[in-house]
This record gives C-alpha cells, structure tokens and sequence, in this order.
C-alpha cells in the first residue's frame, strides 16, 4: 500500500464515518487483491482525484456512498464520467479503460 495513494476527503478537517468507512473499503480492497485489481483501484483513485480538482466535490462524496453499499466500481465510475465528461478531457480518455474492465469481468463470468 505504500506505492498506493488514495484521497478520503475533498479537504482538511475530521474525518466523518463515511471516510472511515470508505478508508477501510479500499484499504480491505487493496490489501487482499492481485495486480490487476490493484491496478484497477489506481484507475479508479485518478477519477476520485479529478473529481475534486474539477470542483466536482458531490460527486466525490457520492462515490464513497455507492462503493461502501457495494455498488460495483465500473458502474459508478462509469456514470459520474458520462455526467462529468464536459468538464475533464482526463476522466473521459479514462471512460475507455473502464469500458475495457466491464468487458473484462462480462468474460470472466463465462470462461473462468
């Protein structure tokens, strides 16, 4: 985890229960997962990241949310980057990759 960087919060401050909640999330992901999986959590920090540096803090918050009810990633990360794809080149060159990893978790279902 150490080459691994992940943003709780959009600011300064305590950290409210679903920071922890979602620190943990990830930390619990991260520590007992693959490369692949590990990368995809990289992959999935830059979005939180751009997020915030796109002043899209709701959305950052909204993240946390759907993921600590286990919604699944690629889902919730493909939507906030359809709501968000005017206001990041960076999040919409992203889309294509997490495109790559539902169709890569649909042929899993079937051929492993």
């Amino acid at each position: 985890m150490k080459d691994f960087n992940i943003r709780i919060k959009t600011g300064s401050g305590k950290h409210n229960n679903l920071d922890k909640e979602y620190n943990n999330y990830v930390l619990n992901i991260i520590n007992n997962s693959d490369n692949q999986t590990k990368e995809r959590w990289h992959i999935y920090s830059i979005i939180m990241d751009e997020l915030i540096k796109i002043n899209q803090n709701e959305c950052f918050e909204e993240v946390k949310y759907r993921l600590t009810d286990g919604e699944n990633p690629n889902y919730i990360m493909l939507d906030i980057i359809n709501r968000n794809k005017n206001n990041s080149e960076l999040l919409w060159f992203i889309k294509k990759r997490i495109d790559e990893y539902i169709d890569e978790d649909f042929y899993k279902l079937f051929f492993n």
